[in-house]
């Protein structure tokens, strides 16, 4: 099944905008705009792509967006910094501690024990911050 998806001609600066606008409302993770400028043209892609077209699609809430998020990036594994900064994305978007403790339990199944525990290692660390 090919899923056609639609290509808009839009503007590099709303793309930008839209990236930066959803960045603020997480509280500027990964990094904010010093961490971004130090990885030059990367830092324009993961503003203006991640953040300005996937993660201001249409169908998942800026929670189960992050939840999402922070459950793959565990799941992968050796993604702390990563799961760290998703952990404070997400609880900028409202995500409770119970609620990403879960969702380190639902990824030991799949992705296996020591990957959901260095995930609740990296939320603990967070916690007691």
């Amino acid at each position: 099944m090919q899923v056609s998806v639609p290509v808009q001609e839009e503007s590099v600066e709303s793309r930008r905008a839209r990236g930066l606008a959803r960045l603020a409302e997480l509280g500027d993770e990964p990094g904010g705009e010093e961490f971004l400028a130090r990885l030059g043209d990367l830092g324009d892609l993961t503003v203006d792509f991640v953040f300005g077209d996937v993660h201001a699609r249409p169908g998942l809430g800026v929670r189960e967006r992050e939840l999402v998020i922070v459950a793959v990036l565990t799941a992968l594994g050796g993604l702390e910094p990563q799961v760290r900064a998703h952990i404070r994305a997400a609880r900028e978007a409202g995500v409770s501690e119970e609620e990403l403790e879960e969702t380190m339990i639902q990824v030991s199944p799949y992705a296996g024990f020591p990957r959901a525990i260095n995930g609740l290692k990296v939320l603990r660390e967070e916690q007691g911050r």
